[in-house]
C-alpha cells in the first residue's frame, strides 16, 4: 500500500507534462461485474473446486443485450492467458470485446479464472500468503489437468449439453493441449477450439522475461527459493491508478512509455494498439500469477520440445519414473482448430506454430496475421475484422 506523500509525489510528476485533465473512460475502475453490467449484460458468477482444492470463479454471459433469455444457446469456455482473468474478454466493449460479441451472437459465454488469479485465489486447505511454496506450486500443466476439466464439468452439467466451443488465448491453448492429450476423453466434449495466438512449442520465443530466465535459470531458481518470490503481479488498484495517471488521453507519457509496455509484454504493434483504452485494461490486468508457470515456459524454449515441468533428474524420476520429463503427445489432441496469431508475436513464432500444427490432427486454419502482436488476437484494433467475424462464420458449422 503506497503511502500518501508518495501518491503526491507522482501525481505531481504526472501533472507536469499535462495541460488538461486526465480523460477518463466510464469503464476504467471497473471490475469484471461491474463492466458486464453497465454495459447492459447479464452476469452470473458460479464458483468450482478443482480436484486438487483450487477454489475458482467462472463468469457467465448467459446472453446478450436486447435477447430473450433461453436454454439452448450453446456454452463457450474462454481462457485467457497467463497473468489475465476473466475481464480481459470484455474490457474492450460491446462490439470489439469478445466475450460481448459472442454473447449477442446467441451463445452462452463463460469466462474461466484460472487458479491464482484475482479471483481464483483460494484453496480449501491452502492460503496463498501463509502457504505460498505449496498453493503457487503449479504451472499451465496444473491449469489444463485440473482447472480446465472443472470448468467444462461444471458448464456441461449447468447447460445441459454435452458439447461446448473453446477459446483460448496464448497459454488458455496450451493448457487445452494438456488437458486433451492426458485426457483424451475431453476431446468429445468439445466441438471447436479457438486458438488466439496458440502457444505450445517455444524453442523460438523472443519475451526478453522468458529469455531472461532461460539464460539465468539457476540464479532464478535460487532467488525464487530463497525471498519466496512464487507469486507473480498479483492484482492492485496501483497499476490501474498508474495508468490512469501516466497513460491518459493527455499524458506525453500514453505513446511511449504506457505502449512500450505493451510492445514488451507482447510484441511491437502501434497500428493495433488502442492506448485510450491502457487505463481500462491496468484496472484489472496483470491479475497474477505463478512464478513457476513462467519457469515452465523457459524450460520449453530451452529444451525445444512441448513437455512437463524438468524438476531435474532425481525428482523427475520419482515424478516420472524417467529421467526427463515426458512430452505432450498432440496427436492426441483430436479437437478441431482454429489457429491465429500475428507476424510480430514475441511469443507464437511461426516456426513454433508450424511445428505444433504438424503435430496436431485437425487443425482447419492456421492464419498468421500481418503487424499483430501477441494480444492483438484478444484486443486489436482490428480483431473483429480479421480474426473474430472469421471465426463466427466457422462456428456456424459446428
Amino acid at each position: 500500500m503506497i503511502t500518501e506523500a508518495l501518491m503526491v509525489a507522482i501525481l505531481a510528476f504526472a501533472a507536469c507534462g499535462q495541460n488538461k485533465p486526465p480523460i477518463r473512460n466510464p469503464d476504467f475502475g471497473l471490475n469484471v461485474k461491474q463492466l458486464v453490467q453497465r454495459h447492459g449484460y447479464p452476469f452470473e458468477n458460479h464458483t468450482v473446486v478443482t480436484q486438487d482444492g483450487y477454489i475458482l470463479e467462472i463468469h457467465r454471459i448467459p446472453y446478450g443485450r436486447n435477447s430473450i433469455a433461453y436454454n439452448n444457446r450453446p456454452p463457450m469456455l474462454l481462457i485467457p492467458g497467463i497473468m489475465c482473468s476473466s475481464v480481459d474478454w470484455v474490457n474492450t466493449g460491446p462490439e470489439k470485446a469478445l466475450g460481448f460479441i459472442l454473447a449477442d451472437r446467441g451463445y452462452d459465454v463463460w469466462l474461466g479464472n484460472t487458479r491464482g488469479t484475482t479471483w481464483s485465489r483460494r484453496h480449501i486447505r491452502l492460503d496463498p500468503d501463509r502457504d505460498k511454496k505449496e498453493f503457487w506450486d503449479y504451472s499451465f500443466h496444473e491449469i489444463g489437468s485440473y482447472d480446465l476439466p472443472a470448468f467444462i464439468d461444471h458448464m456441461l452439467n449447468v447447460t445441459a449439453h454435452k458439447r461446448l466451443f473453446y477459446v483460448g488465448h496464448s497459454q488458455g491453448t496450451a493448457s487445452l493441449f494438456v488437458l486433451a492429450s492426458l485426457k483424451p476423453h475431453y476431446n468429445n466434449k468439445i466441438r471447436l477450439s479457438i486458438a488466439l495466438s496458440p502457444l505450445a512449442y517455444a524453442a523460438h520465443i523472443r519475451s526478453p522475461v522468458t529469455l531472461f530466465i532461460a539464460k539465468f535459470w539457476s540464479l532464478v531458481e535460487a532467488f525464487v527459493h530463497t525471498t519466496q518470490f512464487y507469486e507473480v503481479l498479483p492484482s492492485t488498484p496501483l497499476f490501474g491508478l498508474l495508468a490512469q495517471i501516466f497513460c491518459n488521453d493527455y499524458s506525453p507519457f500514453q505513446n511511449s512509455i504506457c505502449a512500450g509496455i505493451f510492445y514488451v509484454a507482447g510484441g511491437y504493434s502501434p497500428d493495433q494498439l488502442n492506448t485510450s483504452l491502457i487505463p481500462v485494461i491496468g484496472s484489472n490486468t496483470p491479475s497474477g500469477s505463478s512464478m513457476k508457470q513462467m519457469q515452465h515456459y523457459a524450460q520449453l524454449y530451452l529444451s525445444k520440445s512441448f513437455r512437463q515441468y524438468d524438476y531435474g533428474g532425481k525428482i523427475n524420476l520419482e515424478k516420472y519414473n524417467q529421467p526427463t520429463p515426458p512430452k505432450y503427445d498432440l496427436g492426441k489432441v483430436t479437437i478441431p482448430h482454429l489457429f491465429y496469431y500475428g507476424s510480430n508475436d514475441l511469443f507464437s513464432r511461426k516456426e513454433d506454430v508450424d511445428k505444433t500444427v504438424s503435430e496436431l490432427p485437425n487443425v482447419i486454419i492456421n492464419k498468421r496475421i500481418e503487424g499483430f502482436n501477441h494480444l492483438d488476437s484478444l484486443w486489436g484494433i482490428d480483431a473483429v475484422k480479421l480474426i473474430f467475424n472469421e471465426v463466427l462464420e466457422f462456428m456456424k458449422q459446428f
